[in-house]
């Protein structure tokens, strides 16, 4: 068996390694970026905790067929990178969706959410969720005010016999 085969043996299984344990996967078409921006998409994502690369297609389909996933051939052409994230389902899609806002260029192919293959358009979507700590900030704020309204009527209620 020739090096090269071994070596594209060894990459398909590292996809399917990564794409198993993900939470959330961004196929992204980065053709026509230029270094500076594809950098700075990188960077943002390195902060997000997640990984970025750049995988040959046809490694990718491999991959993604040994798993079971269909119908992900049509989006599978041209550059290809992929986003991924291990511990949360929106931050990478918030991190891609932004530099798609700054760079007209970059596309979002498609993603793979817990398991199951979305469009770009639910990628997107998945983008305007608030994150983690803006829910329970928002969350928190639902629990402290009814209590706080009820001590606010009792402190009245207790004025009022006072008086």
């Amino acid at each position: 068996m020739s090096a090269n085969l071994e070596n594209k043996k060894v990459l398909v299984e590292e996809i399917k390694d990564k794409i198993s344990r993900a939470k959330s996967v961004v196929f992204v078409s980065f053709l026509g970026t230029n270094v500076e921006n594809d950098t700075k998409l990188r960077k943002d994502i390195r902060e997000a905790k997640s990984e970025y690369k750049v995988y040959k297609n046809t490694l990718l389909l491999r991959a993604l067929s040994e798993m079971g996933y269909e119908g992900v051939e049509g989006y599978l052409h041209g550059s290809t990178s992929v986003a991924i994230d291990y511990e949360d389902e929106v931050s990478v899609a918030k991190v891609v969706a932004n530099a798609k806002k700054e760079n007209e260029k970059l596309e979002i192919k498609f993603g793979i959410l817990n398991g199951k293959v979305v469009d770009d358009k639910y990628v997107d979507g998945l983008a305007n969720i608030p994150t983690r700590e803006e829910l329970y900030a928002k969350l928190a704020f639902l629990f402290k005010a009814p209590m706080q309204r009820l001590a606010i009527g009792l402190k009245a209620v207790a004025d009022k016999k006072g008086e």
